[in-house]
């Protein structure tokens, strides 16, 4: 039933009679194709039924509907933002990641500028010690951890000494 003929011919009896030359091949083709006979039985019987049936009337001002449709589907689209057809939602959160976004960099970037001056400081402090660390002698260094015990000592006032001299 894939035949060009028969589906040329099926849509020529839905719009016209089919003439006596398209009635000859239609029964050439039908005796070789013995299978589409009932379908072609069906669609004539539905063809001549649909042709029956009355003619649904039209309102008076059918065009004057017609139009006014198009012009109310004519404004819309115009109404419609063209290109990007974004959801709602995501113009709003755009901005918002946006900016959230600028505030991450500034704050890294600030961060890594503070770690640089650290670094800097740092540097710097032991540029100014390194020359004093190569003149001092070994022997200043030889008592440093017991000086250092001496900052747990508790402190004695100045009357305690007073008398202990006494």
């Amino acid at each position: 039933m894939n035949d060009e003929l028969y589906t040329e011919l099926l849509q020529t009896s839905w719009r016209r009679k089919l003439s006596a030359e398209e009635e000859a091949q239609l029964r050439a083709w039908l005796a070789a194709h013995p299978e589409a006979q009932t379908d072609w039985e069906e669609e004539a019987l539905l063809t001549q039924q649909l042709e029956r049936l009355p003619k649904a009337p039209l309102a008076s001002n059918f065009t004057a509907q017609v139009m006014q449709k198009l012009d109310l589907e004519v404004a819309r689209a115009e109404r419609e933002p063209q290109g990007w057809n974004l959801p709602q939602w995501w113009r709003r959160i755009v901005p918002r990641l946006a900016s959230g976004l600028v505030l991450a960099v500034l704050a890294v970037t600030g961060v890594v500028q503070y770690q640089n001056y650290e670094h800097t400081q740092m540097v710097d402090s032991v540029k100014r010690l390194t020359p004093v660390a190569s003149v001092m002698q070994p022997e200043i260094m030889q008592d440093f951890d017991a000086i250092q015990q001496l900052r747990y000592v508790p402190s004695v006032s100045d009357e305690e000494l007073l008398a202990a001299l006494q």
